[in-house]
């Protein structure tokens, strides 16, 4: 705020006034008014406080629409990143894809007040995905963003006088279910004694990931100081990302055990026969289990498994899929869903119950109480002549 005074072309007396008001919480909203031509100071000075009063109200107004999409963003990055943040732990490149996946998609909303942006601006978005070629998958993984960011800036009441996010409750038709790509006991024995029949350098990698359902990151940090012969126990503490190139804690966010079988443990043995027998391949000098392969360095262990897969007639699943192969095998075995999810680490029950449904355990005997059969037709004597 500034009253200046100067002589005028006749030598008289002006006056003028400039105001700038700036929020303070959101330093992006800046009013400022200029008034010139006044005659004397006391009007100076009424003119100063009726600016004043002026632009402090559109400040009000301007906080009350609360804060812009882009500062939405950044706000929740910061405070995920923050040590008072003990819900869950972001990755810092997952946190990194959710901004740019903002910054990308939701461009036109970045300096736009987020308690304006519209259930249309919603739709707006969403049919922008396929329209650019993407996925159901991705427009889901984005609206699913867009509500967790939108959502905890309600909650932390920097959105104000909004109650849902712009993409709330829109619909998004995926694919019909489709049954997941998963291998049989048959074939798993079939993948196996292939490899190992063959020397395959992945057959202890597959071999351990069907035997613990360790995930591919898991099993990448798997350490020598992680395995307990004596207790029969695998501590699975920690993964690798490869993308950052550094070792995390588990997906889950904490540690858990995974028994060890019988021929988990020969396995086991096996691979510490060639640690002690100077084979440093395994370790690479850090205590490592599994071999450090070329592929696996590359993230390249779904195109090797599918290739090996092709070339023994077997489906060509995804490595991940041999996760899915370990909990289908064990819920079959009759073990308790909750105790597979410890094993495995699972948070989502949905997850574990889509492999129930693999499994067929649920409805396995479920229809041996059906007596709609005589005896004889029921034997199987009649049956041609029951549909002819």
């Amino acid at each position: 705020m500034a009253i200046k005074q100067w002589v005028g072309p006749q030598g008289e007396k002006c006056f003028s006034v400039y105001v700038n008001m700036r929020s303070r919480p959101m330093p992006h909203l800046r009013f400022q008014k200029r008034v010139m031509g006044l005659k004397t100071m006391t009007e100076a000075i009424r003119t100063e406080k009726a600016l004043v009063k002026e632009l402090t109200m559109k400040v009000a107004q301007g906080e009350g629409h609360g804060f812009t999409w882009r500062m939405v963003v950044d706000k929740w990055a910061a405070f995920v990143d923050s040590p008072y943040f003990m819900d869950r732990q972001y990755n810092p490149s997952t946190v990194t894809d959710y901004i740019s996946m903002m910054k990308t998609w939701t461009k036109d909303w970045l300096d736009k007040p987020a308690a304006q942006i519209s259930r249309g601006d919603g739709r707006e978005v969403l049919d922008k995905v396929l329209s650019q070629g993407r996925s159901k998958a991705f427009q889901k993984r984005l609206k699913n963003t867009i509500n967790m960011i939108f959502n905890w800036g309600i909650e932390s009441k920097i959105i104000r006088g909004v109650t849902h996010s712009p993409v709330f409750g829109l619909k998004i038709v995926l694919k019909q279910d489709k049954k997941p790509e998963i291998l049989t006991l048959d074939e798993i024995r079939h993948l196996l004694r292939e490899a190992r029949d063959r020397n395959h350098p992945w057959y202890s990698i597959w071999a351990m990931a069907l035997l613990t359902g360790m995930r591919n990151g898991e099993l990448f940090a798997l350490k020598w100081s992680d395995v307990d012969l004596e207790k029969g126990l695998i501590t699975v503490q920690r993964s690798y990302n490869k993308r950052a190139k550094e070792f995390k804690s588990t997906k889950a966010g904490y540690w858990r055990t995974v028994p060890i079988s019988d021929e988990l443990n020969d396995l086991l043995l096996d691979l510490r026969r060639h640690v002690v027998g100077g084979d440093t391949r395994n370790s690479d000098g850090a205590g490592f289990v599994l071999r450090r392969l070329e592929p696996w360095l590359q993230g390249q262990q779904a195109r090797v498994l599918k290739e090996f897969c092709s070339e023994i007639s077997i489906p060509e699943i995804k490595f991940h899929t041999l996760r899915a192969c370990f909990a289908t095998q064990l819920l079959s075995d009759g073990v308790e869903m909750s105790k597979l999810m410890k094993i495995g680490g699972w948070r989502d029950i949905k997850t574990v119950q889509v492999y129930l449904r693999l499994a067929g355990v649920d409805e396995r005997g479920a229809t041996d109480g059906l007596r709609f059969l005589s005896k004889d037709v029921a034997r199987g004597s009649n049956v041609m002549a029951l549909f002819s």
